[in-house]
């Protein structure tokens, strides 16, 4: 999704991308409603619990393409990989989990890696970066919400609610700033919430089964489809400055996903 709306971006406003994409995230879904077990919450603060979920995903999306439009794709995935570390610092604050020697030495990789990256005093895009981070707090957020309140509410509630934020969101942004698709931008949009739709469900899916430090490292296959397809659709190639901070980072989160245990809860049953 991260690259066709980096095409987008071009020559269409945010809030259109994020709308049409949303549209489509959600007529894709819900045909597969009944397997995914119905728009089902277990109560109504569940309800609010997931629409409020919404928030950080409208927050992540509209940072995330607002980097896109000043920094490489992959820049922008190098930063974001702190998600999983900053993640872990608000479940230590947040729900009182104990750190230890190993979170510690993951946070520290980290930091150092974020700092490495953002090039102090170089040539780095300080407010595209200051997005992307942003961002990556509010993946971290999303994660969090996502996992704590993994039982009370079905696939199909936290992959599509949240999007509901978003689609009435970017609607209000709207107005005035509309541009008609060509029917290849249309494809585009369709592709968009498509990778939207099955992106969500998977990562909510994967959040259900285990901790979030055991799902994180696995994004970062991410990295690889960033510089692949950094390089064939824009053709940028990342530096060594980037790779050494992105490793460090990859390291850090690598770590904690080492340190952390299955946690074998069943997800929402509909029964």
């Amino acid at each position: 999704m991260d690259v066709v709306s980096k095409l987008l971006s071009a020559g269409h406003p945010l809030p259109q991308i994020l709308l049409l994409s949303g549209v489509f995230a959600c007529l894709f879904a819900l045909p597969a409603g009944r397997a995914l077990g119905g728009l089902r919450v277990q109560s109504a603060g569940t309800l609010l619990v997931v629409l409020a979920r919404g928030v950080p995903s409208v927050a992540m999306i509209w940072l995330t393409l607002a980097a896109f439009t000043r920094m490489p794709i992959a820049d922008v995935y190098a930063v974001r990989f702190t998600s999983p570390i900053l993640a872990g610092l608000l479940a230590l604050m947040l729900l009182r989990e104990a750190p230890t020697g190993r979170q510690w030495m993951a946070t520290a990789l980290g930091f150092a890696g974020v700092v490495v990256m953002l090039r102090p005093g170089g040539e780095a895009d300080g407010w595209g970066a200051a997005a992307a981070f942003g961002a990556a707090a509010a993946q971290a957020v999303s994660m969090l919400t996502v996992r704590h309140w993994r039982a009370r509410s079905t696939l199909l509630a936290d992959m599509v609610l949240p999007v509901v934020i978003l689609i009435a969101v970017n609607a209000a942004l709207l107005p005035g700033r509309y541009v008609p698709p060509t029917p290849r931008e249309w494809l585009l949009y369709a592709t968009a919430g498509l990778m939207l739709a099955g992106g969500r469900l998977c990562l909510a899916y994967a959040l259900r089964l285990a901790r979030p430090g055991l799902v994180a490292p696995v994004q970062y296959s991410q990295m690889v489809w960033a510089l692949l397809f950094g390089w064939m659709a824009f053709g940028t190639v990342p530096d060594a400055t980037l790779a050494a901070g992105a490793a460090a980072v990859i390291a850090g989160s690598v770590l904690l996903g080492l340190g952390a245990s299955p946690d074998a809860r069943p997800p929402y049953r509909t029964e």
